[in-house]
């Protein structure tokens, strides 16, 4: 039993000491954020150009013969 106890003791304490941590730490998760944001709008651009090349190559394509 006293083994038991130990080792809910510690996992205790240790799951305590990483809530501490994650509060203290609030800005390490801006940094990831702002990745996913940028990728988005990376994305978003990459199709804007898709969309503007293929409107152009489609416009000239019937002058081709």
């Amino acid at each position: 039993m006293t083994y038991l106890y130990a080792i809910l003791h510690t996992l205790g304490v240790n799951m305590r000491d990483r809530v501490e941590t994650a509060h203290h730490d609030t800005e390490r998760g801006a940094s990831t954020i702002e990745i996913v944001f940028w990728a988005v709008a990376l994305l978003a651009l990459a199709g804007i150009v898709y969309a503007a090349i293929n409107a152009y190559i489609n416009n000239k394509l019937p002058g081709i013969n």
